[in-house]
């Protein structure tokens, strides 16, 4: 198929501004609305002022244009965002982030100090480490489950068939035959407990994720909130009020509203009710994980006084 078929346009296509470092051209993304993945990269873009042309890949069991071959020749991971400028091909959201830094260093969403740097690069290498696993476990556990459940077996297969990616695939399969009980779950859950605490003690005293800057550590972590917020868990952190106030403050920036709000990441009435069907049981995996800890906590302590340390 041709993607052009597809695109959805915010404002005109049109040649970017010249960067300092003197690169130029047009610059095409595809994705989709709701992809965290995606959600970074157009926040970036958004934040440089950079113009550029949406190609939109709708990853629909009936679309499934992710699957196409000829995105597959862009994307052999047959995942968003991807992108092309000037007619070279970036994929893989962090990666992109820093290309986009590099061409375009100008707003720069790095911080100035190679130490604050290298704390934002802590932050950032998070994402590939886990958490987008993480959110998209927790994800299909709570709502997005639901659409494979009304689908018919036929075009189930075609989209598992399809996948590259036999890892993905087969988590894919657990979480959403499995849902709320996936034995995926408690560990993408206390994976992002462990995250929001250290964010919370990070921003007792800094502002930002990685300093005084908002920087791509916010960017890059910021879209993993929103999501689960979408998906009515935002009581989770009730207790964490550095954390509430950083997201609310990204929320309320220009480019935020412009780039995830206007592009469809709106809440559907089925997602706000799987989400509340949902939350009495995460909720009880949540408070677990405390108890686990503590019981682990003394156990440790246990041990350690039968053999005198």
């Amino acid at each position: 198929m041709s993607f052009d078929s597809e695109v959805r346009i915010r404002g005109r296509c049109e040649m970017v501004r010249t960067s300092e470092s003197g690169h130029e051209g047009m610059i095409a993304l595809y994705h989709f609305d709701r992809s965290t993945a995606a959600q970074k990269v157009r926040l970036s873009l958004a934040e440089k002022g950079l113009a550029w042309e949406s190609r939109y890949v709708d990853p629909s069991l009936s679309k499934r244009d992710q699957h196409d071959p000829e995105y597959l020749k862009l994307n052999p991971r047959g995942v968003v965002p991807t992108l092309i400028h000037d007619g070279m091909i970036v994929r893989e959201s962090q990666v992109i982030l820093e290309y986009l830094e590099d061409a375009f260093p100008e707003p720069s969403l790095r911080p100035a100090s190679p130490y604050d740097r290298a704390r934002m690069r802590l932050w950032t290498k998070l994402v590939d480490e886990g958490i987008h696993v993480d959110s998209r476990t927790i994800g299909q556990c709570v709502a997005m489950r639901f659409v494979t459940l009304q689908a018919d077996a036929v075009t189930l297969k075609k989209h598992y068939d399809a996948m590259p990616e036999e890892t993905r695939r087969d988590n894919d399969r657990i979480n959403n035959e499995a849902g709320l009980d996936s034995p995926l779950l408690p560990g993408a859950l206390r994976r992002f407990k462990k995250i929001f605490g250290d964010i919370e003690h990070t921003l007792a005293d800094a502002r930002w994720l990685a300093g005084n800057t908002y920087s791509l550590a916010d960017i890059s972590l910021v879209v993993y909130v929103s999501r689960l917020e979408s998906f009515q868990l935002s009581e989770l952190w009730d207790n964490l009020p550095k954390l509430k106030d950083w997201h609310e403050r990204i929320k309320q920036r220009p480019a935020y509203a412009e780039v995830i709000e206007k592009w469809g990441d709106t809440t559907s009435p089925a997602r706000i009710q799987h989400g509340k069907d949902a939350l009495p049981k995460v909720r009880m995996l949540w408070a677990q994980l405390d108890a686990n800890v503590l019981s682990t906590s003394r156990n440790l302590r246990h041990r350690c006084d039968l053999c005198g340390r």
